[in-house]
């Protein structure tokens, strides 16, 4: 079989901008200090055992941090969470953790109080793929809330879905 030209990263990152994504800050401590990126490239690997990955650019600072620290937290972003969103991407990343709550759960990641959900993770896996390592964690613990409605990345701006009754 032939070997088939990819498309060209222009296209595919027009064609990435319409997969509507969940916004997540991603977290992890240094020496006792929050760090953290805003990521979209979350997703569940498996419920036996319980696992998800991220992927991150090895380019962000984070990345290093991350995989020293060997623990993270995903930090699922809710609708009304999306000012908080703009300004942890505008904010210095030393001072990005200041503009609200955060406690932890097993790991000692900082977990975000008001998220939708926050999976904290131990890493169990890592590889490399293009510009990003896909990390795999092991969720050792999760919290999540009863409502509201996930911020959404979808067309290179912020949504949100209407909220509804969970059963």
């Amino acid at each position: 079989m032939p070997t088939l030209e990819p498309v060209s990263e222009d296209e595919f990152k027009r064609g990435m901008r319409g997969l509507a994504a969940a916004v997540n800050v991603v977290s992890t401590l240094e020496a006792g200090r929050p760090a953290g990126l805003i990521a979209t490239a979350v997703c569940s690997v498996s419920a036996g055992p319980p696992t998800l990955l991220v992927c991150l650019n090895r380019s962000a600072r984070t990345h290093r941090i991350l995989l020293e620290a060997g623990v993270f937290c995903v930090n699922v972003l809710a609708a009304e969470q999306m000012p908080f969103a703009r300004e942890f991407l505008a904010r210095d990343p030393l001072e990005r953790f200041s503009a609200c709550r955060w406690s932890s759960l097993a790991t000692g990641s900082p977990a975000l109080d008001e998220a939708m959900i926050n999976f904290d993770c131990e890493v169990a896996d890592q590889f490399a793929s293009g510009t990003h390592d896909i990390v795999v964690g092991r969720v050792v613990a999760m919290r999540r809330r009863e409502s509201g409605s996930p911020l959404l990345y979808f067309e290179g701006d912020y949504r949100h879905l209407p909220v509804s009754q969970r059963a």
